[in-house]
């Protein structure tokens, strides 16, 4: 009898699932959305990187729906829900990079219109993803996969991989704010008149806020891996992460709508 009891899903269980549920509809419809009939042509490179920010943060949220309800007693579940961290939501958080570079390159380059491959800039952000491959491994080897005797799975980062990687994503995001912010400063002195109303204002202050957005949400969720030393009970450590990738997401999609017209990238 106490065991059967012991298998029912208590209230933090039904919460976060309804959590994950939720932000898996809103990642599904901003997917949907994104790969209907009319939007999917022309698809240049700027769509294809939001359809994949989409399309894993969707994978990550689905793989934690199924987790949650499953991961009572079961090192199986807890390993998948370790591995969904590592490679689905590592790679929503690459392609996000990908896409707040982009945005760079678009409020640098609006008046030279120069191609990727001729901006020096970008070509240098590009190199400055490449520290995250070592991240990447770092996360795939000191992480906690534990299930205690009253059978919760306990999952997160070590210290040697968290340490980095919210050292490396607080610095990132925080270059990358810099950048957006240094047009709208040039832009405010060299025009009087009505500058709040041009599109390269328009552009810099939606990726200002996108890139803030994604500093803050990314920097407090891995915060909570650090100060729990990794050892966070599995069901909070997907609900931050689906929360996280859906907050930075709806800001993605946002973004997006606003500038559809616009932009000759997004």
């Amino acid at each position: 009898m106490q065991d059967r009891a012991d298998m029912n899903p208590d209230h933090l269980e039904i919460m976060t699932e309804f959590i994950n549920l939720f932000c898996l509809s809103v990642l599904a419809a901003a997917l949907g959305s994104k790969t209907t009939t009319k939007r999917l042509r022309p698809v240049n490179y700027g769509r294809t990187l939001v359809i994949l920010v989409y399309f894993f943060s969707w994978a990550f949220a689905a793989t934690a729906v199924l987790v949650i309800s499953t991961n009572y007693k079961n090192y199986v579940s807890c390993t998948v829900g370790m591995l969904a961290c590592d490679i689905f939501y590592a790679g929503s958080k690459i392609v996000c990079y990908l896409w707040l570079i982009e945005r760079v390159h678009l409020v640098s380059t609006s008046t030279l219109h120069l191609r990727r491959i001729e901006s020096w800039q970008y070509r240098f952000h590009i190199v400055l993803l490449f520290p995250y491959v070592a991240i990447a491994a770092l996360m795939l080897t000191f992480r906690n996969i534990i299930i205690l005797p009253n059978g919760q799975c306990l999952i997160g980062l070590k210290l040697p991989a968290s340490g980095p990687l919210i050292v490396y994503d607080f610095c990132f995001n925080l270059y990358l704010t810099v950048l957006f912010v240094i047009p709208l400063i040039r832009v405010s002195r060299r025009s009087r008149a009505e500058w709040t109303r041009t599109r390269l204002y328009n552009l810099s202050i939606r990726s200002l806020i996108a890139s803030v957005v994604c500093l803050t949400v990314s920097f407090a969720n891995v915060l909570v891996n650090v100060i729990t030393n990794g050892e966070e009970r599995g069901l909070m450590c997907l609900t931050m992460c689906t929360g996280d990738v859906t907050v930075s997401d709806a800001y993605v999609f946002f973004c997006n709508r606003t500038d559809a017209p616009k932009s000759r990238s997004m």
